[in-house]
């Protein structure tokens, strides 16, 4: 099968960590090649659309994504130079069910913000004067952090969280990178079939899983997790790192269509 829509992570997939980072050469002409073919393109990110915006221009690629799918949840079409809107109404559902879920879970987040307070060196974030989610020192902590949070939340079964090394965002079970790549699809009425989705870390995984693309792929360094997914999906593991990584999953289905 083609690949119609290409959804890549940003962080640590797309480029590296580093303060410096650029994407690599292979990785801008796979990207101009999947253009030219037709393809369509969104960066999926745990990034807000500002911050996202503000690491594509400092990545350099060949051209901007169609969409950015930002904090985990929300779908941005290009409005014009340098203009990005709201694609159909999933960010307005989105922003009901998650305002929703807050005010029912204000017990956990208020349990949350304890821990924090308890030290640890948790810090607790804030997205538009509301509470988002929080950041730990380091890994460790944060895998602490994450199991006492799973059993805070056993009451409201449809808290949840999206976690990216010592990043984490609260949100609604149902809401991810993958529900949010499967309703950009959707939009677009492109099958399941035709979207090949690539990341590296624990929040990717919605998006690997095989619901909302038959092609996954990721990155040689990304976390053991994701590889486990991807692998037991029939995806793609590659052995390069970083944009170089992507570009080879490109690559790889644009040759085999699988």
């Amino acid at each position: 099968m083609p690949i119609s829509l290409l959804s890549t992570d940003f962080d640590g997939t797309l480029i590296g960590h580093e303060p410096d980072a650029r994407t690599a050469a292979s990785l801008a002409a796979a990207l101009a090649d999947l253009r030219a073919r037709g393809a369509v393109w969104a960066v999926n990110t745990g990034r807000q659309l500002w911050f996202a915006l503000e690491g594509l221009e400092h990545a350099r690629l060949p051209h901007d994504p169609d969409f950015v799918l930002s904090s985990e949840k929300d779908i941005f079409r290009r409005a014009g130079e340098g203009d990005w809107e709201a694609f159909g109404d999933w960010n307005a559902r989105t922003e009901v069910r998650t305002t929703d879920l807050f005010h029912r879970a204000q017990g956990v987040l208020e349990a949350i913000g304890a821990m924090a307070e308890g030290g640890d060196g948790i810090e607790i974030l804030y997205e538009n004067g509301r509470v988002a989610g929080l950041m730990t020192p380091d890994a460790a902590t944060m895998d602490v952090v994450a199991a006492r949070i799973r059993e805070t939340a056993l009451d409201v079964p449809e808290f949840s969280f999206n976690r990216n090394h010592v990043w984490m965002r609260f949100a609604h079970r149902e809401i991810h990178k993958g529900s949010s790549l499967a309703e950009l699809a959707r939009l677009l009425a492109i099958p399941r079939a035709e979207v090949l989705a690539i990341g590296d870390h624990h929040n990717d995984i919605p998006m690997l899983d095989g619901a909302a693309a038959a092609m996954v792929a990721c990155p040689a360094n990304a976390v053991d997790e994701v590889k486990r997914v991807v692998r037991a999906g029939g995806g793609y593991v590659s052995p390069h790192p970083w944009g170089e990584g992507v570009a080879d999953a490109i690559r790889h289905f644009a040759a085999t269509g699988k």
